[in-house]
């Protein structure tokens, strides 16, 4: 007779067995896509992290004086936190050498980017922070005239006043009215009254000489949007001016506009202008058209109308109607107005992302 062990309750035991090592192995998979799983999400929040950054960084650089930073030069330090959809940016301005002579004075701009959406207490907000170098470009003019047309000018009697004597008394004097030779400057009535050095400049034979010798980018300005308005006209009210230290950029879009009342800043208007009564404007005018001149009204700053031909259109010519009127330079209130356009301008090959602290 054969003896046979006794298996009895050999099959339970493996079977626990082979159920705790497949708990084991399934446990290690799903730890293991756990943490690829944060991984991509830390991955994906860091990238976001790096776009805010990014965008407060552009936003600063060119939207500056909409948020709020005017001073020209910008002051030692500015700083903003700009909210952005995700997250924010906390954007720093600091200067690190100032202007000296002809050198230019020299910024560096951190963007630390937060992205707050999605952020638990196990998975905090992530951060990241880019810089560049920038230096300050301010805001010019080059003013030929009190009153330059690139169609000529039709100017009625003898009163009034076209000027290129410096209102403010701290440059040299322009000339008083600049024109092409054809069709020129014609006074009906009365003596000539522009005058300056010279009285009356020629630059050009022709209205699309003129075009080249008037150093406004009217094409940016008008289709590639190179000077960002203020005010947009129709759309916007009309702005208030009791803050002396407001000089906007006003730009108007309607073929023919009347201004209604006095100001200051730029005046871009695409089509035609007429200032009528006694109203008085303080700074730039740029008009595409026609400028008609009615009344006893005031332009205390420098003039351009006409700059359509810089664009292939005909402009008929600028009417200085009847009226004691006065267009006379003035370079302070230019450079108060040309100031809107200062920027900064960032330097090429000095960005970086991996800054040492904030």
């Amino acid at each position: 007779m054969k003896l046979h062990a006794r298996r009895d309750g050999f099959a339970l035991p493996m079977a626990l067995f082979v159920i705790g090592l497949l708990s084991v192995g399934a446990a290690a998979i799903l730890g293991r896509l756990d943490t690829e799983n944060q991984i991509n999400v830390n991955a994906e929040a860091g990238l976001d992290a790096f776009a805010l950054a990014q965008t407060g960084l552009e936003r600063f650089t060119t939207e500056r004086s909409s948020l709020g930073f005017t001073a020209s030069p910008p002051a030692a330090v500015e700083s903003v936190r700009i909210a952005l959809p995700g997250g924010h940016a906390d954007v720093i301005l600091r200067r690190i050498r100032p202007k000296s002579g002809t050198q230019q004075a020299l910024y560096l701009l951190r963007s630390r980017g937060t992205r707050t959406a999605g952020a638990t207490a196990t998975a905090p907000a992530a951060t990241h922070t880019v810089t560049q170098y920038a230096f300050f470009r301010e805001g010019s003019m080059h003013v030929l005239s009190a009153w330059t047309s690139l169609t000529g000018l039709i100017k009625n009697g003898g009163s009034g006043t076209i000027s290129g004597e410096d209102a403010c008394g701290v440059a040299p004097p322009v000339a008083g009215a600049a024109v092409p030779t054809t069709p020129g400057y014609a006074q009906n009535g009365g003596a000539p009254v522009p005058d300056g050095s010279p009285p009356l400049l020629y630059p050009a034979s022709d209205p699309a000489g003129m075009a080249s010798h008037v150093k406004i980018d009217w094409d940016g300005i008008v289709n590639h949007n190179a000077i960002v308005p203020d005010v947009v006209i129709p759309t916007d009210p009309w702005p208030s001016f009791t803050n002396p230290n407001y000089w906007p950029v006003v730009r108007v879009n309607t073929p023919n506009w009347t201004l209604p009342a006095d100001g200051r800043g730029t005046l871009i208007v695409t089509g035609n202008l007429t200032i009528p009564g006694h109203l008085q404007w303080e700074g730039i005018v740029l008009v595409g058209g026609v400028l008609t001149s009615n009344g006893n009204n005031t332009v205390l700053g420098a003039t351009v109308s006409g700059l359509n031909v810089k664009l292939g259109m005909s402009v008929p010519v600028s009417d200085v109607g009847n009226g004691t009127k006065t267009y006379q330079y003035d370079s302070c209130n230019v450079a108060a107005a040309a100031a809107r356009f200062s920027t900064l301008v960032q330097i090429p090959g000095t960005w970086s992302d991996n800054w040492p602290g904030w």
